[in-house]
């Protein structure tokens, strides 16, 4: 994607498309799921893969207990 589509979807607020996250790193994933989703999608990670075996895309880390 060229950058100037990536500029046009920036804003000015921090976020992401995860489809658009390719290996920069866990906090661009994080910036793609704001406030509550991010604690949810954590929680729902550490009841259904708390030792994260799906974790090669853009991770979400289980929650801590």
């Amino acid at each position: 994607m060229g950058t100037e589509r990536r500029g046009a979807l920036r804003q000015g607020e921090p976020g992401a498309y995860v489809n658009f996250v390719g290996d920069e790193g866990a906090a661009r994933v994080r910036e793609a799921y704001p406030g509550w989703t991010w604690q949810r999608l954590a929680a729902i990670k550490r009841d259904y893969d708390p030792e994260n075996l799906f974790r090669l895309n853009q991770n979400i880390p289980p929650a801590p207990e």
